[in-house]
């Protein structure tokens, strides 16, 4: 897209978000705008046994091609920097030339099992230093795990690092870690931006197996040679550390006020607010993590959302092609009012993280006759994805007075973005973005290469949506089938409280 002539360059940056199946790249000049978008997917390898992993050298690859197809579409524009987004809770096992080990294990891997380090530690202590409670999806429980299941892998291991360390390893030759994903490790002192004793002690491992860390805005190399022969990109083009795709996507939606609130839902969901300090919940309940020195985001993240809806759309639509078949599932599940006694799906079909953190967790359905059809289950599974962000809710109590975001694919239907409005009882600002973790990357490069006045300026150029307001009648019967929903729960589960 080339700029009229006569009129100079507004300098571009990259922001590449690598996701949990895909990579996604914007290119945002500074007064915020998405010039370019490309993307690639890999495969996420799972079984029964509970893994979930990514091959690095696949990742690697699709991160080539994204570059390659942006730097096309750039022609002559004006490239300035890259900035990395990278997902939460993996780690790659790599030897002393910077080579994989092994596949990266990923957040979604259940194989790891925290009881026995809970049982060596003070859980409480642990989670008020690094924000994260001492469970399964951490890196303490992975490492521990891996030392025990592939004590050769574990032993030849030089560093552990996260799939964004090593890409940004293969893009500069630099080998480091930004404090903000480090940050969700469950290894990181958050008050001190050190790597924790007692928490390495647990995993098993030395300070020296950890990438050196660094602030999310650091410019930590060039390109190199070798990665702009392969993607296209300008050798030596800066290259910004980068965070967390949480914290960024919190910040590609426009949210870096202290008070501000985002909710995503996509595959899985969470909900995101934004602190000058760390939040912590008494019974360690939801996570804390760092973006920025002075910006903390505390919440919970939940397995279901989208991939509640692609179950049901296999399961009971599958007379329809796919895009028809969630059409039809969306419409039977939004035409209708909510009905106090009618099903309540619990939808743990992967287990669960916040509030209950518990992996192994399964669905439950209950109140099933035969007057049901898949329009009622359509219904009931929005509701049960609804509720579990209600659970989180409830438990963080986020102040909603500043505005709260509504982000990812429920954003495309309106109907399912109201009905989580009456369930949560707060207006829902919906915010449309190409990729709001990449967006989020090339706002925070913006900053570090000098192009802005600071992050502010380019928050405030992410457009505002449509506000829903929540329909009382609604919540109102909507409380009373949230409270059925949650003695259901515990009913199945009475020591979970």
């Amino acid at each position: 897209m080339p700029l009229p002539s006569g009129k100079p360059a507004d300098p571009l940056v990259i922001g590449l978000d690598l996701g949990t199946s895909a990579c996604k790249a914007v290119a945002l000049d500074s007064r915020g705008r998405v010039r370019i978008t490309a993307q690639a997917s890999y495969s996420l390898k799972s079984d029964s046994e509970g893994r979930a992993e990514q091959d690095a050298h696949e990742v690697w690859q699709a991160v080539v091609s994204t570059l390659s197809d942006l730097t096309v579409q750039a022609g002559d524009l004006p490239l300035s920097g890259l900035s990395l987004s990278g997902a939460m809770h993996n780690f790659l096992p790599v030897d002393a030339g910077g080579e994989p080990l092994g596949p990266a294990m990923t957040w979604a891997d259940t194989r790891p099992d925290a009881r026995p380090l809970r049982a060596k530690a003070d859980p409480h202590t642990l989670y008020q230093r690094t924000g994260c409670p001492l469970q399964s999806i951490y890196h303490p429980a992975k490492l521990a795990w891996l030392a025990r299941a592939q004590p050769q892998t574990f032993a030849a291991a030089k560093r552990f690092v996260a799939i964004k360390d090593w890409v940004l390893y293969r893009l500069t030759g630099s080998l480091v870690t930004d404090s903000g994903l480090a940050s969700t490790t469950g290894l990181l002192d958050i008050h001190r931006l050190v790597w924790d004793e007692e928490a390495m002690t647990l995993a098993g491992i030395r300070p020296e197996q950890l990438p050196e860390l660094v602030s999310a805005d650091t410019v930590v190399g060039g390109i190199t040679d070798e990665a702009a022969a392969l993607t296209g990109l300008p050798p030596g083009l800066p290259v910004v550390a980068g965070s967390s795709d949480g914290g960024l996507a919190n910040l590609g939606a426009g949210v870096v006020v202290p008070g501000m609130t985002v909710v995503t839902v996509g595959t899985s969901a969470a909900i995101r607010h934004l602190s000058e300090r760390p939040r912590f919940d008494p019974q360690a309940r939801t996570w804390s993590y760092l973006l920025t020195p002075g910006r903390h985001f505390s919440g919970g993240a939940i397995n279901s959302g989208g991939l509640v809806l692609e179950w049901v759309r296999r399961i009971f639509y599958s007379d329809l092609p796919r895009a028809a078949g969630f059409e039809a599932l969306l419409e039977d599940a939004t035409s209708s009012e909510p009905q106090r006694g009618d099903l309540v799906w619990l939808p743990y079909l992967a287990g669960e993280r916040s509030p209950h953190w518990d992996p192994h967790l399964s669905a439950t359905l209950y109140g099933l006759s035969l007057h049901h059809g898949r329009e009622h289950l359509a219904r009931a599974a929005l509701e049960g994805v609804a509720f579990c962000l209600a659970d989180v809710w409830q438990v963080l109590q986020p102040e909603s007075r500043l505005g709260v975001r509504l982000t990812g694919n429920i954003t495309r239907t309106p109907a399912w973005a109201q009905l989580l409005a009456d369930v949560l009882g707060v207006p829902l600002e919906l915010v449309s973005a190409a990729d709001a973790s990449a967006v989020g990357a090339a706002m925070l490069g913006h900053e570090a290469l000098g192009h802005v006045d600071g992050l502010d300026s380019l928050a405030e150029t992410v457009p505002g949506g449509h506000v829903l307001e929540p329909d009382q009648d609604r919540h109102d019967a909507y409380l009373g089938k949230h409270r059925n929903f949650q003695a259901l729960f515990h009913s199945l589960h009475p020591g979970d409280r």
